[in-house]
Order: structure tokens, then sequence, then C-alpha cells
């Protein structure tokens, strides 16, 4: 495992769209645990539409021969990934 594997899990960022499958499956997993909320389902799939627009953002950066068009929609959805994880953690030990 190297280094960027290793903060991946730590942290659970992205630092681009393929990232998102295990962090999705993680997240599922934990909030399948917190039994249902609505809110948090909604907010897991407003993550999901934002990965889904940075894969077309990377699509084009790659033809532009420019990465860095993508870093703030990578930062953003961090933030939301943050906040969720923090909300998720709040649901749990509400139970």
């Amino acid at each position: 495992m190297d280094y960027q594997e290793t903060l991946n899990k730590v942290f659970m960022e992205i630092q681009n769209s393929l990232d998102w499958q295990k962090i999705n499956s993680d997240l599922s997993s934990q909030l399948s645990k917190v039994g249902y909320n609505p809110d948090l389902h909604k907010m897991l799939a407003n993550i999901t539409k934002m990965v889904s627009e940075l894969s077309n953002l990377e699509v084009e950066a790659r033809r532009k021969k420019s990465i860095l068009v993508t870093r703030e929609k990578v930062d953003r959805i961090n933030q939301a990934i943050n906040h969720l994880e923090k909300l998720i953690l709040m649901a749990t030990l509400m139970r």
C-alpha cells in the first residue's frame, strides 16, 4: 500500500473520480449501520452527482491537457465527504 492509499483510507478523500467507488462503498456501509436517515442518503446521492460532474471535467481536462481545472471540484467534493462523515458519526453517537 502506498502513501496516497494510506491517506485516502485515513481521511476518506478522493484525488480523482476513480477513487469514489471505494469511498462510496464505505460511506454506504456506515449509513446502513445508522438506520434510515433520508437527509444523509440525499447527501450521499448529491456527492455522487458531484463526482459524476468531476468525471466529465476530467475528460475535458485530459483533452485540453490541463488538469488544474478539476482541483476546485475535488476540494468541494472532499469537503462534502468530510461533512457527511461527521454527520454519520453524530448520528451513530445519538443512537
